[in-house]
């Protein structure tokens, strides 16, 4: 999900979004980096069949979980910000301009009436 972009004419609707979505998009983030911290693997994954790929993620989600059920968590498993193997995120902020597609538009309008 991309922000409006912010061109000086934004509504205070528009704004209040772009802050929620940032504000979601930081903390799963640090949740993607945490889970790479302490399931290792789960960095070198670009090469796998997708239904794998995402049954790996669930199960590390659900041993996560399970791990911190039992007392199980350590600091250790935080990495730093340039251990996460992630290769750089668009942060989306040349997205929804004049050029981006209608349905995109559309669809961050609808998120925003539902979010704002």
């Amino acid at each position: 999900m991309t922000p409006f972009k912010d061109n000086g004419h934004l509504t205070a609707r528009q704004r209040r979004f772009n802050s929620k979505v940032a504000s979601v998009r930081s903390v799963v983030e640090r949740s993607i980096r945490l889970l790479k911290g302490r399931w290792r693997k789960l960095m070198y994954l670009e090469h796998m069949d997708m239904e794998l790929l995402v049954n790996l993620i669930m199960c590390a989600c659900v041993l996560h979980n399970f791990c911190l059920l039992n007392d199980d968590f350590d600091d250790g498993y935080f990495l730093d910000d340039d251990d996460d193997g992630d290769g750089g995120i668009d942060d989306g902020h040349g997205a929804g301009g004049p050029g981006a597609p209608a349905a995109a538009q559309a669809k961050r309008v609808q998120l925003m009436n539902i979010v704002c």
